[in-house]
């Protein structure tokens, strides 16, 4: 029988396989790695929730101005050679 703490530690096994990105108009990007096209899909619908939004940065010393704007958000798979387990 599998106890909740299998199960989770099953999840946690398998390997991450598909990736959001989400690119800003100064030109940085910001990805996500999830374990399923299902939860990468999910992801994205909030990140497109801010396509075209300024937005606070999260760039720590604020070099390029505390105000950034979404411009596209992308959903890829990672293929097979550079997925990683965790």
């Amino acid at each position: 029988m599998f106890t909740a703490l299998d199960r989770v530690r099953a999840a946690r096994a398998a390997p991450l396989t598909h990736r959001v990105t989400t690119t800003f108009a100064d030109g940085t990007e910001r990805t996500h790695d999830t374990r399923s096209a299902a939860s990468a899909e999910l992801w994205a619908v909030g990140e497109r929730q801010n396509l075209g939004r300024d937005l606070i940065s999260r760039n720590a010393d604020l070099t390029d101005g505390p105000i950034v704007r979404v411009i596209s958000v992308a959903v890829t798979e990672i293929a097979a050679d550079q997925r990683i387990a965790a």
